[in-house]
């Protein structure tokens, strides 16, 4: 009996036990394959999340150290509004120095999507911490907590179908193992090629070849589709990252920069000039008669007018300038390599003028006009607190003094009138 079986398992084709080693070896490696995928696609896509949550953090830190010297929740609060709008912020927080919690935020169970638990939430979440620095002094930090539930979704289905795919092989090997092992090699060298295109240089942007063997093309799909969810998300951080950039430096009404981006390039002019001694002028204005219009024609109408004064004051403006609101109806220029009194009277009348002309979006008999403060660095100030402080002060004299007037920090004796304007800008 035992020489029977013996003889009887010698009968097998060479041609079957090939093509069996050649399932067996296929399907190792695309077990391996699919396994080194999904940790490539785990990691880059846990670095990009961690990418994403410091961004977050540094952006939320710029903005955070007003609510945390003032101990103002409310304004912490406004800070940590804009994650509302970020898929995946789970939570994030604003403390102390001491780590006293200021303000916390929580994603609305609503607009998450259902949580994963064990093991894959916590490969799927990131955290970031970022200190919240004033002039070298620690104020406090800002914490963010990150989960990419796509990702975790992704890699469950893909490692499912993966599965699926390779029991179905193993299933058509017995009944057909030959033409399998006829079949499986060319687009199995196709499928590593890929993998390790991608493995080397991070590209999602390959595919898979379409191929005649059903259980490979199945597969392919599979990984496709798990490629373009992968690079779908990260091109959505990207636009969601550089949207919370323009909100973080940027005024959203008038699209002019605003106090965090003015005083982050003050601060890079006052660096610069100790390198190069480059000096730089600021102008400060402040609208006169503005509240009347918003007062009498609504806020609507003084939206739009201070979107047309913005754009036809940028438009006066150099592309190395700076056009800042602070807020309100207070607005500042920042000049780089200005360096005298008189040039920058050239730009505040430019400026002034162009106040003026955008009085034609309203329909009050009194014109809005400005009252201008101007500062040289470093003659009027060494610190941007000191430099804007002096501007303010020059501009609130100019205001007291009649308002629509050119007042320096250095020379405040005699006003200079803004130039008037013209008829013209009061008819529609």
């Amino acid at each position: 009996m035992p020489l029977n079986r013996t003889s009887n398992r010698r009968q097998v084709s060479i041609s079957v036990q090939i093509s069996r080693v050649v399932i067996f070896t296929a399907a190792i490696a695309v077990l391996l394959t699919m396994l080194v995928m999904m940790v490539v696609a785990a990691v880059i896509a846990r670095g990009a999340a961690q990418d994403r949550a410091h961004t977050i953090a540094e952006l939320l830190a710029a903005s955070a150290g007003v609510p945390l010297v003032l101990r103002d929740a409310e304004r912490g609060r406004e800070v940590l509004s804009a994650l509302s709008t970020s898929d995946g912020v789970v939570r994030a927080q604003v403390t102390d120095r001491d780590g006293a919690v200021l303000v916390t935020y929580e994603q609305n169970s609503g607009n998450s999507a259902t949580p994963t638990d064990g093991w894959l939430a916590a490969m799927t979440e990131v955290s970031a911490k970022n200190r919240v620095v004033d002039s070298g002094d620690l104020l406090g930090y800002v914490e963010v907590n990150i989960r990419e539930q796509h990702l975790a979704n992704s890699l469950l289905q893909f490692a499912a179908s993966g599965a699926a795919v390779l029991a179905l092989m193993m299933l058509i090997w017995w009944m057909i193992s030959a033409s399998i092992g006829r079949r499986l090699s060319l687009p199995l060298t196709r499928f590593s090629e890929v993998t390790r295109k991608i493995r080397d240089t991070a590209d999602f942007t390959h595919r898979l070849p379409t191929t005649h063997v059903s259980e490979v093309r199945r597969l392919s799909e599979d990984f496709n589709a798990m490629l373009d969810v992968i690079q779908r998300r990260s091109s959505e951080v990207q636009e969601r990252n550089t949207e919370l950039a323009r909100l973080a430096f940027y005024d959203p009404l008038t699209g002019a920069a605003n106090r965090v981006l003015l005083l982050d390039r003050m601060t890079q002019l006052i660096d610069a000039y100790g390198r190069g001694g480059h000096p730089f002028a600021v102008i400060g204005f402040d609208l006169d008669q503005f509240k009347m219009l918003n007062d009498q024609l609504g806020h609507q109408v003084g939206d739009t007018f201070l979107k047309a004064m913005s754009h036809r004051c940028k438009s006066e403006l150099r592309r190395i300038d700076t056009f800042a609101r602070l807020g309100g109806d207070e607005f500042i220029a920042l000049l780089p390599e200005v360096d005298s009194r008189e040039a920058a009277h050239v730009v505040a009348s430019k400026l002034a003028e162009a106040v003026h002309a955008s009085n034609h979006v309203h329909s009050l008999p009194i014109s809005c006009t400005e009252s201008m403060g101007v500062g040289l660095y470093p003659e009027d100030g060494l610190s941007t607190n000191e430099l804007m402080a002096r501007v303010d002060a020059a501009m609130y004299e100019a205001k007291a003094r009649g308002r629509n007037q050119i007042r320096y920090v250095r020379d405040v004796s005699t006003p200079e009138r803004a130039p008037q304007p013209e008829k013209a800008d009061h008819e529609h």
